[in-house]
């Protein structure tokens, strides 16, 4: 919806230029002209803004009750974002699309090296980008308000 407002400003701001352009009314043709090379850039830098952010790896540490919590999430994430596989290992869990790590789960350890379970609750270092991130902390939120 936004890109369609922004790309509708841009065609209609360009045709106003051409317009006043053609009729010789360099006043006007000038200012629409600086609007639409102002929304342009402004675009542009949105757009590099939300390509960075989005795919920035980042980490969150959540704690879950069971480890099948955990499983049942990334799977959600797996199935809506089309990654392709979901590996289990004795200390977390894999996500990739294609060849590439996507999600990195992986659960705390003591300092025996046993997998940390603090009240009866897994704490797991979940490392991926940020928009997979935010997917999850909406899931986590929903089988909170179960």
């Amino acid at each position: 919806m936004v890109k369609k407002i922004t790309l509708s400003t841009i065609t209609i701001l360009t045709i106003l230029t051409v317009f006043f352009l053609i009729q010789n009314n360099v006043k006007y043709s000038l200012t629409f002209g600086f609007l639409d090379l102002t929304i342009i850039v402004f675009a542009i830098l949105v757009w590099f803004n939300d390509k960075y952010y989005n795919e920035q790896i980042s980490e969150r540490i959540v704690s879950f009750p069971n480890k099948e919590m955990i499983k049942d999430i990334l799977q959600k994430q797996s199935n809506m974002l089309r990654f392709d596989r979901i590996e289990e290992l004795s200390d977390g869990f894999r996500v990739y699309k294609g060849k590439e790590l996507v999600i990195d789960a992986v659960f705390e350890k003591d300092e025996n090296g046993n997998i940390l379970n603090v009240g009866g609750r897994y704490v797991v270092k979940i490392k991926a980008p940020e928009y997979v991130l935010h997917n999850i902390d909406n899931e986590i939120w929903s089988h909170i308000g179960k």
